[in-house]
């Protein structure tokens, strides 16, 4: 039975307390509620990591939260017996295929069991379902990628075969995103390709040892509780003074449903970016996050923004194999002056976002639920997927692309895309970008507007980086 703290069990919150408004990591209340918030002097031998359990929390420990990444490659072979002999063998390894949830106590646990899945189904379809960017849940495909996944009845893992009109095969995956990110998908298409040519005797497979994510989320409590009044000091440091998010809302209603619109910067304007990031010596992560701060600028007005990046939490070296959702939503916060140098601007938030990466187990989600901070408290969210992450060519399908904006039916709306999420995706020929937004509060169009903004700056961005900030804003 899952049982949620109420709001007294935590403490007094910042809002509530003078005492411990403004304070720093040192204050006892604010320790105390820090370490209540995160549960670091529960026992568990088999937690969630505390930033993703509070993602779950903030849904109220919901069984179906829609957040799932679907992936699609060439099966290689219309053997399914040796193509589900390869992925049972790779769920064998790694218990967060194999694993569901449970709520004990009021915290979050990780339960693992044997897989139960005895073989691999397929499915005759069309082969353009498989890149519809609006496959609804008539389709195979649609029913497979949008079909509910239960967290406490079932792991958060689904395979299933496609043949298409030709013949050939085609595995797709799902896998619920507390359990896996996009690395995650990475290592499991290599390990499955990797046994699949054991099976075939053309090479031995070797799979390196691998730890699991329950010993992650032991390391991120360990580490947490041992830095935990650093990253408190620096985060009410960086963020303590950032006013509320005033993105332009058209609307007000459901605010449990979530837009979603789809858009594609071609590969001219992606290679050109890329050469912009080599010659400003900064990643292209950071140069459209620099993208998107400046679009948020100009659609809001606003001159301090403060968004959350997904940044991947892989330095130790014994989780780089890991499956699960090594991801945290770091906050970085910008305070952009439009006579500033634009140069200067990429540097100043590079430097915000690597001195951030030391204390990155801190999420926005727990910064926002220790110091409770005027809402709405970083209300935009950015995701970028570079083209390593999507493997080869061989391996995966081409994006299709397409002009203007495809808008496709309202979702639920998970805690975790907060008001305005925007995920760039690299391919090879040009990178997709969705934003998913609160429809409760936003129109397609407001979200178009957006859109708008993102392209207009990115274009900017591409044609001539140089000049004042002020150039991308007017």
């Amino acid at each position: 039975m899952k049982t949620v703290p109420q709001p007294e069990q935590l403490g007094n919150s910042p809002k509530d307390d003078p005492a411990i408004a403004g304070s720093s990591g040192a204050d006892p209340k604010l320790r105390h509620r820090a370490r209540t918030l995160l549960g670091l002097d529960h026992r568990l031998a088999r937690p969630l990591p505390p930033r993703v359990e509070r993602l779950w929390r903030l849904d109220d420990f919901a069984a179906d939260i829609p957040f799932s990444n679907a992936m699609f490659v060439p099966a290689q072979t219309s053997d399914l017996g040796l193509l589900y002999e390869a992925i049972a063998r790779v769920v064998d390894r790694h218990e967060a295929l194999r694993t569901r949830l449970a709520v004990l106590d009021g915290r979050a646990i990780q339960i693992a069991e044997g897989w139960k899945v005895p073989r691999l189904e397929m499915t005759k379809i069309q082969r353009a379902e498989l890149t519809d960017n609006q496959s609804g849940p008539d389709s195979a495909v649609g029913a497979f990628t949008q079909g509910k996944l239960d967290l406490y009845a079932q792991d958060g893992f689904r395979c299933h075969a496609f043949q298409d009109e030709s013949g050939e095969v085609t595995l797709g995956v799902v896998a619920h995103g507390f359990f896996a990110d996009a690395w995650s998908s990475q290592t499991l298409l290599r390990e499955i390709r990797a046994v699949q040519s054991e099976l075939t005797g053309e090479t031995d497979a070797y799979l390196p040892p691998v730890h699991q994510y329950a010993d992650y989320a032991r390391e991120v409590r360990t580490t947490l509780n041992e830095g935990l009044y650093a990253h408190l000091d620096y985060w009410l440091s960086k963020l303590g003074s950032m006013p509320p998010a005033r993105l332009p809302r058209d609307r007000d209603g459901d605010t449990n449903r979530r837009g979603r619109s789809f858009f594609f910067l071609a590969q001219e304007i992606a290679a050109r970016l890329a050469a912009c990031a080599q010659e400003r010596r900064v990643s292209l992560m950071i140069l459209l996050l620099a993208a998107y701060q400046l679009a948020l600028a100009r659609w809001s007005g606003q001159k301090e923004i403060l968004s959350a990046a997904y940044t991947a939490d892989r330095v130790r070296p014994q989780f780089q194999h890991t499956i699960g959702m090594l991801v945290t939503n770091m906050p970085i916060p910008s305070r952009i002056d439009p006579d500033a140098d634009f140069g200067a601007f990429l540097v100043e938030l590079s430097r915000e976002y690597y001195d951030g990466y030391a204390h990155r187990e801190l999420s926005c989600e727990l910064y926002d639920a220790i110091f409770a901070p005027e809402a709405p408290f970083c209300a935009s969210v950015f995701n970028f997927v570079p083209l390593q992450k999507n493997f080869s060519d061989r391996d995966m399908f081409a994006v299709p692309a397409f002009g203007g904006t495809l808008t496709t039916p309202d979702a639920a709306r998970p805690a975790i895309y907060r008001e305005i999420y925007l995920g760039l995706s690299q391919h090879a020929n040009g990178i997709l970008g969705k934003v998913f937004y609160n429809a409760g509060h936003f129109s397609p169009e407001a979200a178009g507007a957006f859109i708008a903004n993102f392209r207009d700056v990115v274009q900017r961005i591409a044609s001539d980086p140089a000049g004042a900030v002020r150039n991308f804003l007017d």
